[in-house]
């Protein structure tokens, strides 16, 4: 990435501000740490109760399920959903975790293109992915997007279903930011685009009236495993 008139402009602030432009600038130290302490020391299972709580806030359902009744619970949901067309990401876990979609499914693709991947997930009924990240605090999940999971995946559907690792539950965006930025050091790959998802899309910006599923899906349900 190339910088263009940096210097010109620090100079030019500087000189606005009165004064001589600072060079050596050390990061001042935090005085309050409210962004790591809140839900700090909390176990795994008082995360969940929070996120449950939270979810129960959002019109998101949250469904406990394990790794060996994982296939059963999704097939469930399908139904309930209407059935397809599913659209699920290429995320390797689908995999570990023996999971198959019968009928009218698709699995997002960078060879199909773009344009392709985008029409597939317009036209489908359910989506079905794994969150990277869910944030206890706000109901949250995290998701990349990568060659394998495009950003459409998420938003055009009419259902949404993200599952959840345990392991992958955290108190809030503070420690995701941390790990991605800890990935990031290590030089690990990072998506293109880091999205929040909390529940259905919803707006009240017309007299203060909620409407769920205005520019995204109509329902959410977050399976956790």
């Amino acid at each position: 990435m190339t910088i263009s008139n940096r210097e010109a402009f620090l100079d030019n602030i500087a000189a606005k501000l009165g004064r001589e432009r600072k060079r050596d600038v050390k990061r001042p130290a935090w005085i309050h740490h409210v962004h790591q302490e809140t839900l700090q020391g909390k176990t795994t299972e008082e995360l969940i109760d929070i996120f449950k709580k939270q979810c129960a806030l959002i019109h998101t359902e949250v469904i406990e399920s394990t790794p060996e009744a994982l296939q059963k619970t999704l097939d469930g949901l399908i139904d309930a959903y209407g059935g397809g067309p599913i659209i699920r990401s290429g995320d390797q876990r689908f995999t570990e975790y023996d999971l198959t979609f019968t009928g009218d499914s698709y699995i997002w693709q960078e060879t199909a293109g773009r344009e392709e991947n985008i029409r597939r997930a317009a036209s489908a009924n359910t989506a079905i992915v794994f969150a990277d990240y869910a944030l206890a605090e706000s109901g949250t999940i995290v998701v990349e997007s990568r060659p394998d999971q495009g950003r459409s995946l998420h938003f055009l559907p009419t259902h949404y279903i993200a599952i959840i690792e345990k392991k992958r539950i955290v108190p809030r965006s503070t420690q995701a930011a941390a790990d991605l930025n800890r990935r990031i050091e290590a030089g690990e790959p990072i998506g293109s685009c880091i999205n929040l998802i909390s529940g259905p899309s919803n707006s009240a910006d017309i007299e203060m009236q909620l409407v769920v599923g205005v520019h995204g899906p109509l329902q959410a349900t977050y399976v956790l495993i």
